[in-house]
């Protein structure tokens, strides 16, 4: 039997559900990870038919290299880890099993890059720039107009992403990512993003105004299928998303379509193909359905799959995974014939997960279908990163206020004790 291999950069709940994916293609399925703690590989070696150790899974060239040792022909190399999705594809290209360019995905990393690459095809998107010193503060606001966004060139979960209305505003933003992104955890932003340094240079961008939504998208051999819009009707100015509704309340066929188009045309834009991609729009009341992040080469985060399949019958992480592998496409089911919600909730404060507690008496609501909880005890929890920590699926609710109080409830329920790291 052939083998498929899953890169991963962390643990996560995605390595279950793709390395599932991928066995339901016939093949087996062996991890590609850096050294593991004893306990961590126990409960991953139930998960997976093998293990290869490397020393650094963002080296290409030795994650090539270690599976070629393994096997001459592997069958595919796969991840779903934002960070690596690059390089997992460049070792892909090494081993000669690409699917997707390596280059694709090193420009869709770079949110300003992004935005260079959708105007060069006449897409529509917010005046942006970078900044790389509190002193262009003033400069850069009247290059890409107040209000706007501040955030880092290459993150994800809404890490530090900060609105500015003044230029005081704009220069205590980059002071603030200045300050805070050398202290993440997260590895992406302790490498060099083309040219640019993630710690020190940031995109700002013009606010968008009007609705938000996303759009997952499957590229096979040139023809972009979007699978469907997910509305975000619940936002928070702090944590920007506490839920979703698939389909939304109140959409017509025509602004779906408007959606699906914005979203299909922006994958071909960029170049991606034989992959999937998470889109998020904003249809803008001057500029119409706007791309405001792209993330590509994996599906939407979170228990956004589990949403996506209860709504759709389709499984965009098996999905992704044969379009990675060239398999045929996974059998589709049927979504229920109601809107589906999707509530988050987020720990408060900083430090360390030690437990969760109440998701029993979540799922125990009657609208409840489904409590899913991604984070683990000793993983770090922190206010600059939106880490979707219980996710909560319903259905049965009337309206967006309905499932705002239900949210409400649930929120009353879960509890994270956290210690300080």
């Amino acid at each position: 039997m052939n083998t498929a291999f899953v890169v991963c950069e962390t643990s996560g709940q995605w390595i279950a559900d793709v390395v599932a994916a991928v066995r339901a293609t016939g093949l087996r399925a062996e991890l590609v990870t850096e050294p593991l703690e004893p306990a961590e590989l126990a409960q991953l070696a139930d998960l997976v038919d093998g293990f290869i150790v490397v020393s650094d899974v963002r080296d290409a060239e030795s994650v090539a290299a270690a599976i070629r040792a393994r096997t001459p022909l592997p069958a595919g190399v796969v991840t779903a880890a934002e960070g690596i999705v690059a390089s997992v594809a460049r070792a892909a290209e090494l081993l000669g099993v690409a699917r997707c360019p390596a280059s694709v995905f090193t420009v869709t990393h770079n949110k300003f890059a992004v935005r260079q690459a959708l105007a060069a095809a006449g897409l529509p998107g917010p005046r942006s720039a970078l900044i790389s010193a509190e002193a262009e503060a003033a400069s850069v606001a009247e290059a890409v107009g107040l209000p706007a966004i501040v955030k880092p060139v290459n993150g994800a979960a809404s890490n530090l992403v900060r609105t500015v209305s003044t230029v005081d505003e704009l220069t205590a933003a980059y002071r603030l990512l200045a300050e805070r992104l050398p202290l993440s955890e997260d590895a992406r932003y302790h490498r060099l993003v083309g040219s640019i340094d993630p710690l020190k240079v940031f995109l700002v961008e013009g606010l968008l105004r009007g609705p938000e939504y996303a759009v997952d998208v499957l590229v096979r051999d040139g023809v972009a299928e979007p699978v469907a819009v997910v509305e975000k009707p619940l936002i928070d100015e702090r944590k920007f998303e506490l839920g979703m509704v698939c389909p939304p309340l109140e959409l017509s066929e025509k602004d779906t379509e408007r959606l699906f188009a914005a979203a299909t045309a922006a994958a071909l834009a960029l170049g991606l193909d034989n992959t999937c991609a998470h889109l998020e729009l904003i249809d803008d009341a001057e500029l119409g359905p706007t791309i405001v992040e792209v993330n590509a080469g994996r599906p939407a985060g979170g228990a956004q799959p589990v949403l996506l399949k209860l709504a759709t019958g389709i499984d965009v992480i098996a999905e992704a995974v044969s379009l990675v592998l060239g398999t045929p496409p996974p059998k589709r089911g049927v979504g229920l014939p109601v809107p589906v919600g999707y509530l988050i909730f987020y720990a408060e404060g900083t430090g360390r997960l030690v437990r969760v507690e109440g998701t029993d008496e979540v799922a125990d609501l009657p609208e409840v279908l489904e409590v899913v909880t991604i984070v683990r005890p000793g993983q770090l929890l922190t206010d600059d990163q939106e880490i979707y920590a219980v996710n909560v699926l319903a259905a049965g609710f009337a309206d967006t206020e309905d499932l705002a109080a239900l949210h409400a409830e649930a929120a009353k329920l879960i509890r994270f004790e956290l210690e300080e790291s």
